[in-house]
């Protein structure tokens, strides 16, 4: 399994479009779907529905408490979010 890792915080931003902010990774939650909009080095992962043609992962659970997730899981930690680090354990999503 791979290891995914972002050493850095995405900003949840208002825009003035009238559209909600997007759902960063660190709002995620078991069930829910990512987006990696960055590389696999360098991933920018966003909360999206499953049904997304663009979902590339599906959040199994958080690791956040443990800080690792078991090897037959792909691993996302997102540093420095509002509530400190993020560990999620995922798959990936096969369409």
């Amino acid at each position: 399994m791979s290891v995914v890792v972002a050493g850095f915080s995405v900003l949840n931003a208002v825009v003035d479009d009238g559209k909600p902010p997007e759902k960063v990774a660190s709002d995620a939650g078991a069930g829910d779907c990512l987006e990696n909009r960055g590389t696999h080095a360098n991933p920018v992962m966003f909360t999206i529905p499953c049904s997304d043609t663009k979902a590339d992962y599906k959040v199994m659970f958080s690791a956040t408490l443990q800080g690792k997730c078991p090897p037959e899981f792909d691993e996302y930690t997102e540093r420095g979010g509002r509530q400190g680090d993020t560990t999620l354990c995922l798959t990936r999503v096969h369409h």
